[in-house]
């Protein structure tokens, strides 16, 4: 998805570029879809089926890798048949949500959670990192450990990717994996510390 994305970027940025370079008005020159197909010793309208095909074909590979949910695939299948030009008119929705989705994840209330399970107030978490400790130390320092703090600190986002994967936002896969970047992260930070202020 993300090379169907970078080729609709770099084909629109040509044909910035080709609108700006030719001074002759819009009816007196070819379409730039028309001048790619001139190019290949193809018909416009051929080139314009070769890439709508290629796409589909892509989108289906997605959905059967678990990369892109059915109901997604076929709004983007509609957008491709009904496109005009190369049928690239894609938008980047489907990143913003996804990223999105990930922030919302991430942003799962981790003071608050990590406090709860340590049995500390926020403000008292907040002392102890300020004060040079890990989270994992303080942990550990609470009869706890660091492997539990990142358990708990997944609870919340692992009920939002439940979520989203219920809501047809994103698939299990792509939920899963997002989890595991995001636990990745989490240990990561549990482990630092802050120099002492």
């Amino acid at each position: 998805m993300t090379r169907i994305l970078t080729l609709a970027a770099a084909l629109l940025a040509v044909l910035v570029l080709a609108l700006g370079a030719t001074g002759a008005p819009a009816a007196e020159r070819p379409s730039l879809t028309d001048e790619i197909a001139a190019r290949l010793g193809v018909s416009g309208e051929q080139l314009r089926a070769a890439v709508k095909a290629t796409l589909t074909a892509r989108i289906d590979a997605a959905v059967a890798a678990g990369k892109l949910t059915p109901e997604r695939a076929a709004t983007l299948k509609e957008r491709i048949a009904t496109a005009k030009g190369l049928g690239l008119g894609m938008k980047r929705g489907s990143a913003k949500k996804q990223k999105a989705l990930v922030q919302r994840i991430a942003k799962a209330k981790g003071a608050r959670l990590a406090a709860e399970y340590l049995g500390l107030t926020r403000e008292e978490l907040r002392a102890e990192l300020k004060a040079g400790k890990s989270l994992a130390q303080i942990a550990v320092a609470e009869g706890k450990t660091a492997a539990g703090l990142v358990d708990a600190l997944l609870v919340k986002a692992r009920e939002r990717a439940t979520k989203a994967v219920a809501a047809k936002r994103v698939t299990q896969q792509q939920a899963e994996a997002l989890l595991e970047r995001l636990e990745e992260r989490i240990e990561k930070r549990v482990q630092r510390t802050r120099t002492a202020s």
